[in-house]
């Protein structure tokens, strides 16, 4: 890893979390407007619209690597699904046309979560 590349640890509300980034230098202490996004697995919609029995809206660190989450949310949005994790909103991409899924739970797994630079 060169020092344009590696882990960017954030706190949201008193939650610590970790994200990739790439091509960007960042500074320790920092305070700075980033945009989030992931990579994630795919799921089964099954697993999706059931896996969030207590309707919850939080982020849980995976033990899969330092940028993996399970995210347990809330769709507010479509074209593209846009979900509510509490600390974090994430776009998920266009996987539903199906306006009857806002306001539905989601389970979603994020294989890295990133982090950029907000662009002006």
């Amino acid at each position: 890893m060169d020092k344009y590349e590696g882990t960017v640890q954030f706190e949201i509300n008193g939650n610590g979390y970790k994200a990739f980034f790439y091509g960007e230098e960042y500074e320790p202490g920092q305070n700075i407007e980033v945009e989030l996004d992931h990579l994630e697995s795919s799921l089964e919609w099954n697993a999706i619209f059931t896996e969030n029995k207590d309707n919850e809206l939080r982020i849980e660190k995976s033990k899969n690597s330092d940028w993996s989450y399970y995210g347990y949310g809330r769709i507010k949005s479509i074209n593209p699904v846009i979900a509510d994790f509490g600390d974090i909103q994430l776009e998920l991409g266009k996987w539903t046309n199906d306006p009857k899924v806002i306001g539905e739970y989601i389970y979603w797994t994020i294989d890295r979560l990133d982090i950029s630079k907000k662009k002006e």
